[in-house]
C-alpha cells in the first residue's frame, strides 16, 4: 500500500470514529440512555476505532523509500519525509523473511534495517529490491538474513527493526486461541455445573 493510501485510511478511520461518537452522544443526550438510533453511532465509532487500531499496527508497512544523491529518502504515513545521508549508513540488513500474520495464515515480507554504530536508524518494508540494490550500488554494505525471523527475533537482534505493534500482532493468533479456550471452558463449566 502506498503512503497516500495509508494516510487516507487513517483520515477516514478517524472521521468514522469521530462521527460515530458524535452521533452516539447526540442521540443519547436528546433521547436518553440507549435510545433507539444510538446503536448506529456506537457501531460506526467501534468500526472506526478498530480500523485505527489495525492501521496503527500496519503503519510501519506504509513506507516509500528511494535512493537519491542526497541520501536515502523515506516517506511514511505518520511522519514527514526523512533523508538519511548515505555517508552515515554503516550497514543495511535485509531480513528476507519476516514472519507476519496475514488474513490467510502466516506470511513473509522483507524488512530493511538501516544501521549506524550498532543502532537502527530506520527500518521499513520495501516495495521490491530496488532500494536495496540502489543502496548496494551506492557503496553501502548489505547483509542478507535469509532465515525466517519473527518480529520479536528481529527486534532482539536489531533494536528497532520491528515495531511493538508487529510484535503484538505476531502473538495475536495465540492470544485468540487462549481466549477461545477460556470461553469454551467457561461455557462447559456453566452447562455441566448447572
Amino acid at each position: 500500500m502506498s503512503v497516500r493510501a495509508g494516510r487516507w485510511f487513517l483520515v477516514l478511520s478517524a472521521v468514522a470514529f469521530l462521527v460515530g461518537l458524535a452521533w452516539f452522544a447526540l442521540v443519547e443526550a436528546a433521547a436518553g440512555p440507549w435510545a433507539q438510533g444510538s446503536a448506529g453511532g456506537a457501531v460506526l465509532a467501534l468500526l472506526g476505532a478498530v480500523a485505527l487500531a489495525v492501521g496503527a499496527v500496519l503503519f510501519g508497512r506504509f513506507v516509500e523509500a528511494r535512493v537519491e544523491e542526497t541520501g536515502l529518502v523515506i516517506r511514511s504515513v505518520r511522519r514527514r519525509q526523512r533523508v538519511i545521508p548515505l555517508a552515515v549508513i554503516d550497514e543495511v540488513v535485509v531480513v528476507e523473511r519476516l514472519m507476519l500474520p496475514t488474513r490467510i495464515g502466516p506470511g513473509t515480507a522483507a524488512r530493511v534495517v538501516v544501521r549506524r554504530d550498532g543502532d537502527t536508524i530506520a527500518a521499513f518494508t520495501p516495495h521490491g529490491r530496488v532500494v536495496v540494490d540502489a543502496l548496494r550500488s551506492a557503496g553501502c554494505r548489505v547483509t542478507l538474513v535469509s532465515e525466517p525471523l519473527s518480529p520479536l527475533q528481529v527486534r532482539r537482534r536489531y533494536r528497532g527493526g520491528a515495531s511493538i505493534g508487529e510484535v503484538l500482532v505476531a502473538g495475536a493468533p495465540l492470544f485468540a486461541i487462549l481466549v477461545g479456550a477460556l470461553v469454551l471452558l467457561w461455557v462447559l463449566t456453566e452447562w455441566f455445573a448447572g
